[in-house]
């Protein structure tokens, strides 16, 4: 039984939203509501722009066409506008099953991989059949986003100067299903893994236990053992860069830290409890990278499956659909020396294929995702039609990292989705703070069968989402790796909520396969100064971290969102570092100037300083943290509130 506390806890966002609420709001909060209909099911999706999302399939037979380069066929790929729903059919001929994605410095992705021809069914096939698709496995696509609906993808027949935004080398070095991507402190990419042919698992014979750069170098294809010493579970290995420069790498049940510049690994513990790498497909994230945590990173794992016996690439061998998921939830510290799992709060339920969803007030949305089995599909018919997973989840939870142990999931007044997200199920976080979700297809081919392939859109609305905003000015359109800090001015001069608010960083990443390839959250710096003279409050706020500053968020575009009492801004996206491919200049981070409060004349008797040192978090000293974002006047009144209830 919990506690009063923690049940006051688990209460916080719905009842935050209730006494907060803007008078004449929409009362979207905490909902869901149908948003359209891409037309194709997304296996993967990101937002390219401040009112685009992309949205990629597998060559299937979807029910939108388009006129391509090799004649007219079913699309695979569009582009979905936020404001109105409507879809652009895009041109990707070559087949996209299970690639990987991700963004570059310069503000173009890039798309990795896939598998082999296919023609109606889903049969493979050697030749351009009645889908027209090409082989996917040694292919790159790039796409740099663009508002004005002119954006297309740049694929294989062309070789460009990558350090142009408008193309590059488009061949990988082999066949890569499945493959993982992680983008480096030049911004370049390292593409890591994968199949040659595709399968449940993965086996030695088709095997790809590479990494390869893009931009391509003079390494070519490096071997990477570790792929080899976990397999049958190595596909879309679980890599973060850390702050050292290594990466973090989590396949089958190993951990690795490695370093691709001297090819050296570094053995971490085992994963406990539950494979969480594909087929298993647990929800993973990296914790917000904070002043408070010294900005070293944190990784959360929850569910997945425990399963033991994996079949082969033919398939699992057995009625994987009768297995339950696994529900609980570990974090590791990969930078913290002698570095061990850490249990954490077990999920309400068992659940393999769901998604996280970093919000811009630091909790993560988790969505998507199936009770029974695991990810992937067959002709065996273990149990409804084709999926390895069955009993889908359609509630969602939320899950709070800085709660208190115990106390960290709940679903206060949350509603189920009407809609079953199943494998090549997606969602991304949108500029506004909703979330975009999209996609379900276990099945080779599109049907209506079930379960059924899903085109249908529908977009979810956190706590905050009715609230009035923030608002303010100044935000730059690029962030430096240290340097001087810059100046935003706020819509208010409450010293409490001025003292309650921060400045975040919020990369969604590349979404597929219960994976955001990329995402990452970041909190800068801040200190204030209120006038009241002049009845303005001036944020300070500093740049990216300067030291190790490329190595913890990676350059390229991000959003940027001003949050106060938890209650984000409308997000806006800047550039992180250059805009361009390379080395990213360092500098130290200026100090920023103590909190300050300037009273007037006849108040000056009574003057405050908010803070004493010149490098202070806006909210290191508010409670905001600590309680969840809240401001500590709204908390009190709650607690008075509910005391009686919660302590019956």
């Amino acid at each position: 039984m919990r506690s009063p506390i923690s049940t006051l806890w688990a209460l916080l966002p719905i009842l935050a939203h209730t006494v907060a609420a803007a008078p004449g709001a929409a009362q979207k909060a905490l909902t869901f509501e149908p948003a359209g209909d891409a037309g194709i099911s997304a296996q993967m999706m990101f937002l390219g722009s401040k009112t685009k999302v992309y949205i990629l399939d597998k060559t299937e037979n979807n029910p939108t066409q388009i006129n391509g380069k090799y004649g007219t066929h079913p699309a695979w790929a569009v582009e979905y506008d936020i404001n109105t729903q409507q879809v652009r059919t895009m041109d990707v001929f070559s087949n996209t099953f299970c690639a990987c994605g991700a963004v570059m410095a310069n503000g173009t992705w890039a798309v990795f991989g896939g598998n082999q021809p296919v023609t109606t069914g889903g049969v493979a096939t050697n030749q351009l059949a009645a889908y027209s698709d090409m082989t996917g496995g040694t292919a790159i696509r790039m796409l740099t986003p663009s508002d004005d609906g002119q954006s297309e993808y740049v694929q294989g027949e062309v070789t460009l100067d990558i350090t142009k935004d408008t193309g590059g080398y488009l061949q990988m070095t082999g066949k890569r299903w499945y493959p993982t991507v992680e983008t480096l402190p030049d911004g370049s990419l390292i593409v890591i893994g994968g199949d040659k042919n595709g399968g449940y698992v993965n086996t030695a014979g088709q095997d790809n236990p590479t990494y390869e750069f893009f931009p391509p170098n003079s390494q070519g294809a490096v071997h990477l053992q570790l792929l080899s010493d976990t397999l049958p579970i190595n596909l879309y290995p679980l890599v973060w860069l850390m702050p050292s420069g290594q990466l973090f790498i989590q396949s089958g049940a190993k951990s690795y830290l490695y370093d691709y510049n001297s090819q050296q690994t570094t053995n971490l513990p085992d994963m406990p409890y539950a494979a969480r790498v594909y087929p298993a497909s647990a929800a993973t994230a990296m914790l917000p990278l904070t002043p408070e945590n010294n900005y070293d990173p944190t990784i959360l794992f929850c569910g997945g499956s425990n399963v033991t016996q994996w079949g082969n690439d033919g398939g699992p061998g057995y009625n994987v659909t009768a297995m339950p998921a696994d529900a609980s939830c570990v974090r590791f510290a990969p930078n913290q020396p002698g570095a061990q799992y850490e249990n954490d709060d077990w999920m309400m339920e068992g659940r393999s294929m769901g998604q996280f969803v970093i919000l811009p007030d630091d909790t993560f949305f988790h969505v998507n995702g199936v009770a029974m089995g695991t990810a992937g599909y067959g002709d065996q018919k273990y149990s409804v039609g084709e999926s390895f997973g069955q009993d889908p989840i359609y509630m969602p939870t939320i899950y709070n990292p800085n709660a208190p142990a115990g106390a960290r999931w709940n679903r206060t007044g949350l509603s189920p989705s009407p809609n079953e997200r199943m494998y090549h199920s997606t969602a991304v976080l949108l500029p506004d703070g909703s979330v975009l979700i999209s996609g379900s297809n276990p099945n080779a081919d599109f049907t209506n069968n079930q379960w059924r392939s899903r085109t249908d859109v529908e977009r979810w609305y956190p706590w905050y989402y009715d609230n009035t905003r923030p608002t303010y000015t100044g935000r730059p359109e690029s962030l430096s790796y240290g340097g001087n800090y810059f100046n935003l001015t706020l819509d208010t001069t409450d010293e409490t909520a001025v003292n309650n608010t921060k400045v975040v960083i919020l990369r969604g990443g590349f979404n597929t396969h219960a994976i955001a390839f990329g995402q990452r959250s970041l909190h800068l710096k801040t200190s204030y100064t209120i006038d009241r003279n002049s009845n303005t409050a001036t944020l300070h706020v500093s740049q990216m971290p300067g030291t190790n500053g490329p190595n913890i968020f990676q350059p390229g575009p991000a959003l940027i969102f001003v949050v106060q009492n938890g209650v984000p801004s409308e997000g806006e996206f800047v550039m992180i570092g250059t805009g361009e491919l390379g080395t990213q200049p360092t500098a130290a981070n200026q100090e920023l100037p103590a909190s300050t409060v300037i009273p007037l004349p006849n108040e000056a008797s009574s003057s405050s300083t908010a803070g004493t040192t010149g490098s202070i978090d806006s909210h290191k000293n508010s409670g905001a943290v600590s309680l969840g974002g809240f401001a500590p006047a709204v908390l009190v009144t709650l607690g008075l509130a509910l005391a009686p209830v919660l302590l019956m």
